[in-house]
């Protein structure tokens, strides 16, 4: 697994050169869903976040198998799923080509590829080969190509959100103290709106390489209820706060107030010009961070055998469901 989170920048360097494969039926679109699980998922929330504020048409993030009854003729569906076999996301797009949506998928294959072709859906196919939540670079980058082909651009610079990629020293050394910050310990990863996704890739990526439990706090939410919890922790050596920087005043008063309280904390800075590039080179961190720490407890990063159990599990029970 580090390998792979090593080769990100030669990744993103060869997903810049992915092509849309097929036509849109329609541009006239108004509203968004982006519909994907894990490491496929957090893609959804990362493009959600950067919307937020610049889309003048609502977006709406579904890790579900259900799809919104409002969907219809002016909604575009971007399925996302490595695999291309995710139960969840299947029925998704299914369900959404069922309702007359306009549907874009990106995938390494699978029967997400399978439907695309067959149907002339727009879809990116990106590489084989990888654990799904060490494909972030391509995922991410294939996503941002299949939007613009509706008018839906998120960046301005492509060459710069890779290029915070290539840092690996920096990254590295990073990773490394974050490493021996964390081990040992249940961190409470705190961010603001903004960067709650690189906060829940953070928490993910401990969760499925490090086989740690992690917890996110968003403010201003925290502020208003998980704020309190820090008064009195149980285990002061066992809780540790992980806070990802963005000059915010809200972000200060957190790192404020919980170094007097005598918290643990660690302040996570990020490179990049953008805020895509911030979380992208966050997530970089994560996914080094992680390895490393799995290897300190002693566990394989690339296994994830209640996941498999839970896939099976869905195979077994649920055969058709597009409800």
């Amino acid at each position: 697994m580090e390998a792979s989170y090593l080769s990100w920048y030669e990744m993103a360097l060869r997903a810049v050169n992915y092509s849309v494969l097929g036509l849109p039926r329609t541009k006239d679109i108004n509203k968004v869903v982006l519909a994907g699980m894990g490491g496929s998922g957090i893609v959804c929330d990362v493009i959600y976040v950067v919307l937020y504020e610049r889309s003048e048409i609502p977006v709406t993030v579904v890790k579900d198998f259900k799809t919104p009854r409002w969907v219809d003729s002016k909604t575009l569906v971007c399925g996302i799923s490595y695999s291309g076999n995710t139960l969840e996301t299947l029925n998704v797009v299914l369900r959404s080509l069922d309702l007359g949506a306009e549907v874009c998928v990106v995938s390494s294959g699978g029967r997400l590829v399978e439907i695309a072709k067959s149907r002339g859906i727009p879809h990116v196919i990106v590489e084989s080969g990888l654990q799904p939540r060490a494909a972030f670079p391509q995922l991410l980058i294939a996503v941002i190509k299949a939007l613009t082909t509706y008018g839906i651009n998120l960046v301005e610079d492509l060459d710069e959100l890779v290029g915070v990629l290539g840092f690996k020293d920096l990254t590295i050394g990073i990773s490394k103290e974050l490493t021996n910050f964390l081990k040992d310990s249940i961190p409470v990863i705190i961010s603001n709106f903004k960067f709650y996704p690189l906060a829940l890739r953070f928490k993910d990526e401990l969760n499925e390489n490090s086989k740690m439990m992690a917890k996110v706090e968003v403010i201003p939410e925290w502020a208003h209820n998980d704020i309190v919890g820090w008064e009195k922790l149980v285990n002061e050596e066992l809780i540790r706060a992980l806070v990802i920087w963005d000059d915010d005043p809200l972000i200060e008063f957190a790192v404020d107030y919980l170094r007097e309280l005598g918290v643990k904390i660690y302040v996570l800075k990020t490179l990049g010009n953008s805020l895509l590039s911030k979380i992208l080179h966050g997530s970089h961190i994560a996914g080094l961070t992680s390895t490393y720490l799995a290897e300190v407890r002693g566990v394989r990063a690339d296994e994830t055998r209640s996941i498999d159990k839970y896939k099976k599990f869905l195979r077994d029970r649920y055969t058709q469901l597009r409800t």
